[in-house]
């Protein structure tokens, strides 16, 4: 199915808003979302969303779309993954420095109490 097979506007936007749903979703939760083709396929058939969810009908998508673009931080043959504010690779480093310090104070006082 290409782009233009899509079922027009009103279901690519339907599509979007079901993506920002997802991102909020994750967004609260913390958690990254990542979606294979097939949950994608089932999530938009049970919502009436005319989508043949695939690598290549996506990437057409993608490719045409400003917004799909700013909502997806990847994608490729197995799925995509969204991008969650607050969420990713980023976030990681901060934590990892903190239980770092943590690690070194807690070491520290260990010391000083033997």
């Amino acid at each position: 199915m290409r782009i233009k097979e899509f079922g027009g506007a009103h279901e690519l936007d339907r599509f979007i808003v079901v993506l920002k749903n997802l991102i909020g979703r994750a967004a609260s939760k913390r958690e990254p979302a990542n979606f294979n083709w097939n949950a994608l396929q089932t999530l938009t058939n049970n919502l009436g969303i005319d989508f043949q969810a695939d690598y290549e009908t996506f990437k057409a998508m993608y490719d045409a779309n400003p917004a799909l673009q700013g909502m997806v931080k990847n994608f490729n043959d197995k799925g995509i993954e969204l991008d969650v504010p607050g969420v990713g690779d980023d976030e990681q480093a901060p934590d990892e420095k903190s239980q770092d310090a943590v690690d070194k104070i807690a070491s520290q006082n260990a010391e000083k109490n033997l």
